[in-house]
């Protein structure tokens, strides 16, 4: 048996359901309020939510119980259920979605002990919608209804109220099988047991939520439940003689459904060879419908409406003719944690879709993913990973990858619902694996979690300009419906948003982690003249990576420079190379000063990296290559091109000399400036060492992303994260 606890003045009851992102807001103004009234417990009922509700609550010092099955879910069961886990002579209801106003808890409770008849005390409500651009208040108080008053009806007043706990138990508490209008079902038990309400003019709460003419407010309402509840209340209030009650606000939707009736008559007339009943009604509907336009000025207002009333309708009748349940056949299963006792660091729970396989990684995208899963931030934000590796395979047959994809996306979907989840950031680059991407982006969103994409690949750009028009429509939906877009520099940025002017873009650079940084930072400032070009170890990508070229101004630079030495890395055909190059690179004495070699793994390519003097990198296409980042923290000299963010990281210039893809004389000029100029070389190389331990660490991108996280999930980033507001002013 459960401990009684003492009971103090006023405890809070806080429902919510998958209300991560305004939870805090709406905890911390309670415990504001009851702290300045000497303390009081708070609980959080988490009716069953999918994201981060529940330990947003436990973190922020309350009590949670969360619901994970019960015979009903609905605010009037969780109302219910935190009534009966508490204990004190006053409850404040709250919604998870609200900010509750300073003024009114100590006008409540002063209203309440002058008068101990009062049993719910109420106050004014203002909502806020939330349009994915800014919050913009309604135009007017949501309790505005003084009608009811003069009309003799009991006062209006939502879910959010103060009650005397006496007055709740006598009435009997919420009914927890009504899922509408359960607080006027209330109110006329406990007016019936001799209590008063009153809605006192005084500033309540503010409610956060969308917007009033909208599809997701009725998709919402309908899986809440809202429209079948009224015909539950309209059945109860008519079996107490309330027939005002019963039918306070659905005026306009029993007219929709009247007239569709009158509508079927006369289609039923018409078929017995009766026309003009159905040639009246549709004039009539028609004037009607034009009347309603004219007014309201908004095609797409009326259609909404009308489609509204007539879902609210056929919901009504559902609702009426349902049974009733009695109150005390309520069951709920789930847990009740107690509050953190130590602060808990919260952040967004998130879900990593990206490659992943077996070490060592080759490319920048697998590497990111490796970084980041081996952050402090991966374990602050439980981060979970779907690994859409699969190696690269150009002889399987179309079904067998269709087939696959779409095992892929089912298991995608199991994973969005196997744990409680408030972000999804998917890593993708360009061509087909972009497009397989889109369709987890577009899974995530359906199932109604937010969504990170982050763009890799050098080559999206031209991508996009070569795909067919259809494709071209696809990709700029993914980018623009995606919550945020993350591009790994200022210049990409600005490339996306030509692509997607509508997409919310931000910026998120690679980094190297502490350990790469000591690692590559050791090597000292003076080296000999070595040339170092790493490759992928594939001959297409090589080409790409303007090996080619490189190869085709070696020798001559090399009898130019007899003291440089030049290591080519990351080949295909080492041998083939090797004897291309030789009779150029060898000395009188027989000594060479070449070294050909195949992939490398990272300790090697730091040896490389640290030994070296000069990068040399004529790519064509390029994003933000970790190589440079890696030859930056070595304290190298650069040699690359102009393409996507090298620019951008070199300082355009300052630490290191840019060509044009392809210009093999501008690329052997450069070369020869570096080699010919040692005291350059340095000076390259301390600047972009001092680059990279500013602006190019983990450290940097793990701030930036929790920045991401906590805005993609609506929650609110605290002053102490507005280091990346220079990239937010990037969104549009």
């Amino acid at each position: 048996m459960e401990p009684t606890r003492p009971q103090g003045l006023v405890s809070a009851v806080v429902v919510a359901r998958n209300e991560a992102a305004t939870l805090r807001i709406c905890l911390t103004a309670v415990r504001r309020a009851l702290d300045a009234l000497g303390g009081g417990d708070i609980l959080l009922v988490d009716s069953a939510s999918s994201d981060s509700t529940a330990r947003v609550g436990t973190a922020s010092g309350c009590r949670v119980i969360t619901v994970r099955k019960a015979a009903r879910i609905c605010p009037s069961a969780m109302r219910r259920l935190g009534a009966s886990r508490t204990e004190s002579r006053y409850i404040l209801f709250l919604d998870g979605d609200c900010e509750l106003e300073s003024e009114f808890l100590p006008a409540a409770l002063q209203a309440m002990e002058a008068d101990p008849l009062l049993g719910v005390v109420a106050g004014r409500r203002r909502d806020f919608y939330r349009t994915g651009q800014a919050l913009l208040p309604a135009s007017a108080e949501y309790y505005g209804d003084h009608g009811a008053l003069r009309a003799g009806l009991l006062p209006t007043y939502g879910g959010c109220a103060l009650y005397r706990r006496r007055a709740l138990d006598e009435a009997g508490s919420f009914d927890p099988f009504l899922r509408a209008k359960e607080e006027e079902d209330l109110a006329q038990r406990i007016t019936a047991a001799g209590y008063r309400i009153e809605v006192i003019p005084v500033p309540m709460i503010r409610h956060m939520t969308v917007p009033r003419e909208s599809f997701r407010r009725l998709l919402r309402s309908l899986r809440h439940g809202f429209y079948l509840g009224r015909g539950q209340a309209a059945r109860i209030f008519l079996s107490r003689g309330e027939v005002r009650a019963a039918f306070r606000g659905t005026d306009r939707v029993l007219f929709t459904l009247a007239h569709l009736t009158l509508g079927i008559l006369c289609l039923w007339a018409a078929r017995r060879g009766i026309g003009w009943p159905m040639m009246a009604w549709l004039g009539l509907s028609t004037a009607v419908f034009a009347v309603f336009v004219a007014r309201t000025r908004s095609l797409s207002r009326v259609i909404f409406y009308c489609f509204e009333w007539l879902v609210q309708g056929v919901c009504l009748l559902l609702g009426f003719a349902s049974p009733r349940r009695a109150a005390r056949s309520f069951w709920w299963k789930g847990e009740e944690w107690p509050a953190a006792t130590s602060g808990l660091d919260c952040l967004p729970k998130v879900l990593l879709a990206g490659p992943f396989p077996t070490p060592p990684h080759s490319g920048g995208v697998e590497k990111g993913v490796a970084l980041l899963l081996q952050s402090d931030l991966a374990r602050r934000t439980s981060m979970r990973l779907f690994n859409t590796y699969r190696a690269q395979d150009s002889t399987r047959p179309l079904l067998s990858r269709l087939s696959y994809q779409l095992g892929m996306i089912r298991r995608f979907r199991r994973e969005l619902t196997t744990e409680p989840l408030d972000v999804v950031h998917v890593k993708t680059s360009s061509g087909i694996n972009f497009h397989q991407n889109a369709l987890y982006t577009l899974v995530a969103r359906l199932s109604g979690v937010p969504v990170i994409l982050q763009i890799h690949s050098g080559r999206f750009e031209i991508f996009y300009r070569e795909s067919i028009f259809p494709l071209r429509v696809w990709i700029r939906s993914a980018l623009v419906r995606s919550r945020l877009v993350a591009v790994l520099s200022h210049s990409w940025a600005e490339r996306v948003a030509s692509i997607a002017p509508r997409s919310r873009i931000r910026v998120v650079p690679n980094g190297l982690d502490g350990d790469e940084v000591a690692a590559l930072c050791s090597g000292g400032e003076i080296r000999p003249s070595h040339v170092f070009f790493l490759g992928t170890g594939r001959d297409e990508l090589n080409r790409e990576k303007g090996l080619d070229d490189l190869l085709v101004v070696l020798p001559d630079l090399a009898r130019r420079h007899p003291q440089s030495r030049w290591i080519l890395a990351g080949l295909r055909d080492v041998d083939a190379t090797h004897a291309r190059l030789r009779p150029a690179l060898t000395d009188p004495s027989g000594q060479e000063r070449l070294v050909c070699l195949g992939r490398v793994d990272a300790l090697r390519k730091w040896e490389l990296l640290k030994t070296s003097a000069i990068l040399v990198l004529p790519s064509y296409f390029e994003n933000m290559p970790n190589i440079l980042l890696e030859a930056m923290a070595a304290g190298m000299g650069v040699v690359a091109s102009d393409v996507g963010a090298i620019p951008e990281m070199l300082g355009y210039g300052e630490g290191g000399l840019l060509v044009p893809p392809g210009d093999r004389a501008a690329l052997s000029s450069a070369l020869d400036r570096l080699l010919s100029s040692p005291a350059l070389v340095r000076a390259q190389g301390k600047r972009n060492r001092q680059i990279v331990l500013r602006d190019y660490s983990m450290a940097i991108v793990e701030r930036r992303l929790e920045d991401l996280y906590l805005e993609a999930a609506g929650w609110p980033v605290t002053g102490e994260q507005t280091h990346a507001s220079p990239d937010a002013a990037l969104a549009t």
